[in-house]
C-alpha cells in the first residue's frame, strides 16, 4: 500500500497539474522547440487590458523583421506613422492564438481605413506551421517571422514576453496607446482603435 508520504506527493503533482492547465499559453522560453497544435510546456499570464491616456504615452520600439511566407520582404513599424498599429503576438503553437484570429481578422477588416494590423510570429522555428495556420484561418494579416524571439525582446518593457498571446496598439504618433494581455476580442480591439484613431 502507498505510504502517506507518496500520496501527499503525488497530490502535490495533481495541484501543480492543475495550475499548468487553468493558467493557458505563455511559452516558457525563446529556445523551446515549436509544439504546434500542442501546448505542454506552456504557462500562461492573466487577461489585462490597459489603456494609456494620449498625454501619458511613449514611443512604441520599432519592430521589424522578414515577413511570414515572403522571401526578401521586410516590414518594420516605423514606417507606419500616421496610421494606427496593431501589433499582435501569436505562435501557432498557442490555443488561445487559435480562437482570437478570427476576431483579429474582422477587427482588422473593419477598422482598415484607420489601422494597419501586424503579427509578430514567434517560436515557430519552421514557417511551415504559421503559414498552414493563417491559411486555415483565412488571415491575411502580414506578420514579422520572429522565430528565436529576437523582435520580441524589442517589446521587454512593454509587453510580458512570455505572454503570448498579446497585442500592442500604437497611436498615429508612433506611441504606445494601450496593451492587452491574453486573447482579444473584435469588440475590443475595434472599439480601442476607433477611439484611438481619433485621438482619444
Amino acid at each position: 500500500m502507498p505510504t502517506r508520504g507518496v500520496w501527499r506527493a503525488a497530490m502535490a503533482s495533481l495541484v501543480m497539474l492543475g495550475i499548468v492547465l487553468v493558467a493557458g499559453c505563455s511559452a516558457t522560453g525563446a529556445d523551446e522547440p515549436t509544439r504546434s497544435a500542442n501546448q505542454e510546456g506552456y504557462v500562461g499570464a492573466e487577461r489585462s487590458v490597459t489603456i494609456i491616456p494620449p498625454e501619458k504615452r511613449v514611443a512604441a520600439p520599432e519592430i521589424k523583421g522578414a515577413v511570414l511566407g515572403e522571401d526578401k520582404k521586410e516590414i518594420s513599424t516605423a514606417e507606419l506613422t500616421g496610421k494606427v498599429v496593431v501589433l499582435n503576438v501569436w505562435g501557432s503553437w498557442c490555443p488561445p492564438c487559435r480562437k482570437e484570429a478570427p476576431d483579429l481578422q474582422a477587427a482588422s477588416e473593419k477598422t482598415a481605413k484607420v489601422a494597419q494590423f501586424i503579427g509578430l510570429n514567434t517560436r515557430d522555428f519552421d514557417q511551415a506551421a504559421p503559414i498552414a495556420f493563417n491559411r486555415a484561418h483565412d488571415i491575411t494579416i502580414p506578420s514579422i517571422w520572429d522565430p528565436t524571439g529576437k523582435a520580441l525582446v524589442a517589446l521587454a518593457d512593454t509587453l510580458p514576453p512570455t505572454a503570448i498571446p498579446s497585442t500592442l496598439v500604437i497611436d498615429k504618433e508612433g506611441r504606445v496607446a494601450a496593451r492587452i494581455v491574453g486573447p482579444v476580442t473584435k469588440t475590443t480591439l475595434v472599439d480601442m482603435v476607433t477611439d484611438i484613431a481619433d485621438g482619444k
